[in-house]
């Protein structure tokens, strides 16, 4: 149940909207997460139109585990204001708390790379979309791309990892984790299905165990969007981009993690980088991307 709320207009004004907000986080900082979400919403009734408020507000029930009412109000504000970045970041913060709280779901995004795969997913009109991933990992990003599609049933959503229980598929720290889980009796594509289990997504995902390419040999299937993030190195990059870039439909998107543009060619580039300079520049078929920290959103246009 929500906090008690007082509606009355004449209590509402004793404090300005500002001053319930300093309240609320007061209470935050007591830990008093449940006291504070009321005092937040008085700060949201007393100046509505003011975002900041809405954005603390919405940032107050994640730490309450109203996970998608927070959710809900972050992508409001979003569609007000895209360029709103605390939103964003808000928004990214609850995907982990959500990841965190369903089995301490790990992964290597930044708060507002998380923030914003759920907005390119949930911006997808197609009411039967169907996403690939390519690399899954422990999860975080499947669980995202699951709650991001949560009111679309007929969605399918492919998650491609190898899951090699030896973690010869991953690199430095996660394959000495995944060793060692091996040496404990836990195989690393049983981590991943817990984890979703527990997020509550498994039954959205169809999982595919190999490598990526081997499994686009027999790929008959095109993409409302591919989500390339498996081998980060340039020639795993490039065979993923080159190999997978004709699935995807026109309208549709290729999404690309971990990637740095500096200047076209350099050493300064990221492996992904250098292959977005070699296939999905100027005069190919996908336009311009965009860039939010280390993820790139392009559009197939021809």
């Amino acid at each position: 149940m929500e906090p008690k709320v007082n509606n009355n207009k004449s209590i509402l004004k004793e404090h300005t909207a500002e001053e319930w907000m300093s309240l609320a986080l007061l209470e935050e900082d007591r830990g008093n997460f449940k006291a504070a979400l009321g005092l937040h919403l008085n700060a949201v009734r007393s100046c509505s139109t003011d975002l900041r408020f809405k954005n603390a507000y919405a940032a107050c029930c994640a730490m309450n585990k109203k996970y998608y009412k927070a959710i809900d109000l972050l992508c409001e504000i979003l569609d007000i204001d895209p360029d709103y970045r605390a939103a964003l970041e808000n928004l990214g913060k609850t995907l982990f708390y959500m990841g965190l709280n369903a089995n301490d779901i790990k992964g290597w995004f930044s708060a507002c790379e998380a923030g914003q795969l759920y907005r390119v997913i949930q911006a997808i009109e197609d009411p039967a979309p169907r996403i690939v991933e390519l690399g899954s990992c422990f999860g975080l990003s499947s669980m995202i791309i699951a709650c991001a599609l949560r009111n679309k049933p007929q969605a399918e959503i492919y998650c491609v990892d190898a899951w090699e229980g030896d973690g010869s598929s991953v690199f430095g720290k996660t394959r000495e984790f995944i060793q060692k889980q091996a040496d404990e009796g836990n195989a690393f594509f049983e981590m991943f299905k817990d984890n979703m289990v527990n997020a509550g997504v498994f039954q959205q995902l169809t999982p595919i165990r190999g490598y990526t390419t081997e499994v686009v040999k027999s790929w008959t299937k095109k993409a409302d969007l591919v989500f390339v993030d498996a081998d980060h190195s340039y020639e795993g990059v490039r065979a993923d981009v080159r190999d997978w870039m004709n699935f995807i439909k026109v309208g549709g998107s290729i999404l690309m993690h971990d990637v740095t543009l500096k200047l076209a060619g350099s050493k300064e580039d990221s492996g992904p980088g250098l292959v977005i300079h070699e296939f999905l520049a100027k005069g190919s078929d996908f336009g311009r991307g965009t860039l939010v920290d280390t993820l790139y959103l392009s559009e197939r246009l021809k």
